[in-house]
This record gives C-alpha cells, structure tokens and sequence, in this order.
C-alpha cells in the first residue's frame, strides 16, 4: 500500500473513532435563561424523551454538545420499523435492507435552574429541532447496517453505531453526511 493511501486510511479511521461533536448556535432562544442547556435525548416510538445521554449548557446563544461513545442504553434501543420512521423527507413505503435495533434522539432545551448539570423531572423540556444550511440534521444509533429507502429518492445507508446525516428537501430528499458544519438549532416555545 502507498503511503498517502495508508495515511487516509489512518485518518479515517481515527475520525470514526472519535465522539461527535456538534457545534452552533441557538434560534429563537432569546428568551432561554443563562441556565438553559441543550440535550440529547433517546427518544421512545411513542415520540416521548427517554433518557438524557448528553447535554451542555447554551452559553451567549451557543453550544457544543458531545455525543457519548458508547450505544444508548438497552432500554433505549428498539427494533427499526419502516412504519415508525418519522425522519424529515421519508414518505411513501419505507424498506429496510436488515432487521435492526436502534435508537431514535432529538435534542431538547431545558432550564437546569439547580445547575447540576441533568434535567430534574420539574424542568420543562423544550423541543429544539437541528438543522444545517436548512437541512434537518437527523441522528440516530443503530445495531448494524442497515440502509433505508422511501419515497422521494431518501436512500440512507447507516453504520453500525451512532449515524448523523442532513436531508436536502428540494425536488427529491437527497441525504448527505453531516461533516461538522455548525449547526442552528431552533427551539419551539
């Protein structure tokens, strides 16, 4: 093997072992306390928050947040149905290419006002909704591969692992990866 070859490898592979990391700012949060932080949050198939996996706080409208190395908690982890993907621009039948467990997140804004770092069962969860240059930023863990299609031309293929990918919603719903680009994540009130 050739040494430049060598080298993209060892860089592709050091990337993949790295957490992700995401980075932006807050839209429409003008009115968040200082003590406001943005989670992630494993989301049940019924569509409620499960369990916090990370968080940080929102300083000046901006944030960093870390995703954890290691899968989502069992309790977390569900099988992948097609009709249970409710990802911005899937529509019509949805296939799978492998029977898979995954865990669905969103990112939610809450006010740590005890500033221990967690949400507390008294503090409201706001929901905050990712997106970057206007692509709605999904992510989700998943057991294996697996690649899933629908309508449209959505065709993703996941890793197994966490996957973070944008959806264009132009003519077709073109996916793409998500390489880092800041993010803005607007908060509905």
């Amino acid at each position: 093997m050739k040494k430049p070859a060598a080298a993209l490898l060892t860089l592709l592979a050091l990337s993949a072992a790295q957490a992700l990391t995401l980075q932006g700012s807050v839209v429409g949060g003008a009115g968040l306390p200082p003590s406001a932080r943005l989670g992630l949050w494993s989301v049940q198939p019924s569509g409620a928050a499960g369990s916090e996996l990370s968080s940080t706080a929102i300083t000046g409208g901006s944030f960093i947040l870390t995703w954890p190395d290691e899968p989502p908690p069992s309790r977390a982890q569900f099988p992948l149905r097609p009709e249970a993907i409710g990802w911005p621009g899937v529509i019509g039948d949805v296939q799978l290419s492998a029977a898979v467990q995954s865990a669905a997140t969103n990112l939610f804004v809450y006010n740590d006002a005890n500033g221990n770092g967690k949400r507390d069962d008294n503090e409201a969860l706001l929901d905050a909704f990712p997106e970057a240059q206007r692509e709605p930023l999904i992510t989700v863990w998943v057991s294996s591969a697996v690649t899933i299609k629908a309508g449209r031309g959505f065709s993703a293929t996941l890793k197994s692992g966490w996957n973070t990918f944008l959806v264009d919603l132009g003519r077709s719903a073109a996916v793409s990866s998500y390489n880092g680009q800041p993010i803005s994540v607007r908060v509905q009130r």
